[in-house]
């Protein structure tokens, strides 16, 4: 028999193994770039969600529970708001009433702090202040906390006496930035890892002197041109300006800041002394 010497085997050469192994890695290259691109956009949201989560809720616990602040179940017809027990301030230690206070002087009163302090009778509706009806959120360290018990001798006291738990989950969020103010607050601009820009809050409490018919936005009710004497009746209505700023643990790139007023529907009503 004879063989056909002639036939030839064709094949790719080095140069064509070598583009075509190039061309590969580019296509894939360029699917791992859209993957890992398309996994880290999808991160991102996941964070961003979480992060909107926690701080609306947050932002929403505080603003249903700071308006119920001053709540009496002893106003029955006939009763005197100005006995109100939740509304009492006989010293700042051991008042009832709503108050700001500030961690690093976790007792002096100030108009613009990171603690509010208040009481309500949100336990039995008994008129009497409970234990368990000492309430209050403040700023301890990157931690928003909400206070569920207290004491008459450390109502006013935002370090002192009583129960304060974590209401969001440090491992996924942490707060920056937490802003109580009886008064209006100016903007704000950004401050890099803390805070975006924070837009003003003009709402502001007032003070209405019914003895002498004059209104002020003073704390104490009183200002030179409107002083108070004793014998006056006071009624304060109480508006709570907050601003609340976080961002994801791990991730300071995503950040969010929540601004709101929040109306305290329980005035305080009393008598100057």
């Amino acid at each position: 028999m004879r063989v056909n010497q002639n036939i030839k085997h064709n094949g790719f050469t080095l140069i064509e193994l070598m583009i075509a192994i190039m061309l590969g890695l580019i296509v894939i290259g360029g699917a791992l770039s859209i993957y890992i691109s398309t996994i880290r956009s999808s991160s991102d949201v996941v964070k961003s969600a979480r992060l909107n989560y926690d701080l609306d809720s947050a932002m929403q616990l505080m603003v249903n529970d700071i308006r119920r602040a001053g709540y009496w179940g002893g106003a029955v017809s006939g009763s005197d708001a100005a006995n109100n027990s939740f509304t009492q301030v006989p010293a700042a230690a051991t008042a009832t009433d709503i108050q700001i206070r500030n961690v690093a002087a976790p007792t002096t009163v100030v108009s613009e702090g990171d603690c509010i302090l208040y009481t309500y009778d949100g336990g039995n509706g008994d008129g009497v202040v409970d234990t368990n009806e000492y309430y209050g959120f403040r700023l301890n360290g990157t931690e928003l906390e909400i206070r569920t018990t207290g004491t008459a001798a450390t109502a006013g006291d935002c370090n002192g006496a009583g129960q304060w738990e974590n209401i969001i989950d440090e491992n996924n969020v942490l707060v920056t930035n937490l802003q109580f103010s009886f008064l209006a607050i100016a903007v704000q601009a950004a401050v890099a890892n803390v805070q975006p820009a924070l837009p003003a809050l003009m709402a502001t409490s007032r003070c209405i002197n019914i003895t002498a018919d004059t209104v002020t936005n003073a704390l104490n009710c009183a200002t030179a041109a409107n002083p108070v004497t004793a014998g006056d009746n006071i009624a304060q209505k109480r508006v709570v300006n907050i601003h609340l700023s976080g961002y994801v643990n791990g991730d300071m790139s995503v950040v969010k800041s929540l601004s709101t007023s929040v109306q305290v529907s329980n005035d305080r009503v009393y008598t100057a002394s």
